[in-house]
């Protein structure tokens, strides 16, 4: 409670003054007379006053605290009621995207088909996208009454996969053939030009590089070091005519593999500055270089974005460093582009596989 101090000539006075300025919760608490001069500095003569003094409450008193606080309280309880309902519901959501229970499908599918899926999910592959492949090797069991698996895990998953996923055949095709790597910055890039660039030449095949990347410091050195190393003629175009040109030089050849710098798939300028050399040169051919260790729906978007160019197929790098690589599949499954190769590590030309159905399916059941 305040106290204040007022001068009245009345009680009448006082109490009208205190409804005025304190309202009405406002009390009188004491009253006495007082004398006051009438004239300042000099004191006589003087004049009789009424002082009073008033009790005004708090606004904020301890019940108005109280109760604010039980309010304050009550919220912050419902926040978390609120917010442990979101967590059941991601779990719930993870649950339902994680592995596949048997009291879902285990009057559909058997044990063994099961088994497989969750091997498949438990490194990333999508439910749906995990139950496809392993329906595509089941048959139906009339004795257990339910779809399983007709063969072996192993052969299983190499007819699941081949069913549903799409791999480069013939590579290389025809008797000359020239590829291009895009894909935005880190991916591996150039460090899967080499190791390709080896394992052609390991199979007789007469290969060349090409690098069109004059964007990023010391690019033209790295790749111009691994055709030294390898003993590959090298040459650099800038523009898509100097391209024509360099790839005209190298025509006696059987693959030519060129090299391009990293673009966001976000920037539209630069994605359209790849156009030119596609359509100045027909026989180059666009393979999708994606990290495996970038989430699911970037790998998406660098798709999409590098559709510009009508890619031939997709290459898989970074695999050893993530243990949900099942993205991949993912990816292979939704777009339907073929797979070319994998890498999975730095080591020139070691890290690198080409792509087959039992490559995959050992990879999933660990036995690579």
């Amino acid at each position: 409670m305040k106290i204040k101090k007022l001068l009245v000539n009345s009680l009448q006075e006082a109490v009208e003054e205190v409804r005025a300025l304190y309202g009405s919760e406002a009390v009188i608490l004491s009253t006495k007379v007082v004398k006051e001069g009438l004239f300042p500095f000099i004191p006589f003569p003087k004049r009789s006053k009424l002082e009073i003094t008033v009790g005004i409450p708090d606004k904020e008193d301890f019940a108005t605290e109280l109760k604010k606080e039980e309010s304050l309280y009550q919220e912050i309880n419902k926040l978390k009621e609120n917010l442990r309902e979101v967590m059941e519901l991601v779990k719930r959501q993870k649950t339902e995207k994680g592995e596949v229970h048997k009291d879902d499908l285990e009057s559909e599918y058997s044990i063994r088909a099961l088994y497989l899926m969750n091997k498949l999910i438990n490194k990333g592959v999508s439910r749906d996208v995990a139950q496809k492949i392993v329906e595509s090797a089941c048959g139906y069991d009339f004795e257990l009454k339910r779809l399983d698996l007709k063969g072996e895990n192993l052969e299983s998953l190499v007819e699941g996969f081949g069913k549903n996923l799409r791999l480069v055949d013939n590579f290389p095709e025809g008797d000359f053939s020239v590829l291009a790597l895009l894909g935005p910055t880190g991916v591996g890039k150039t460090t899967t030009i080499a190791k390709l660039a080896y394992k052609l030449k390991s199979m007789g095949k007469r290969v060349g590089l090409i690098t069109i990347d004059s964007y990023r410091v010391g690019a033209v050195e790295q790749l111009r070091t691994y055709a030294g190393i390898m003993e590959l003629p090298f040459r650099v175009a800038d523009t898509p005519y100097r391209l024509r040109e360099r790839v005209g030089e190298l025509s006696s050849l059987d693959v030519v593999l060129v090299d391009t710098g990293g673009r966001s798939q976000h920037n539209e300028v630069r994605m359209k500055e790849l156009i030119p050399f596609f359509t100045r040169l027909p026989a180059l051919k666009a393979y999708i270089t994606l990290s495996a260790n970038t989430e699911e729906r970037v790998q998406y978007e660098v798709v999409e974005g590098f559709s510009v160019v009508e890619p031939s197929g997709l290459i898989f790098t970074k695999l050893d460093e993530t243990s949900y690589y099942g993205t991949t599949i993912n990816v292979a499954y939704r777009t339907q582009l073929p797979i070319l190769c994998f890498t999975m590590g730095q080591r020139v030309p070691e890290d690198l596989v080409m792509a087959s159905y039992e490559y995959l399916a050992k990879m999933f059941l660990e036995v690579v």
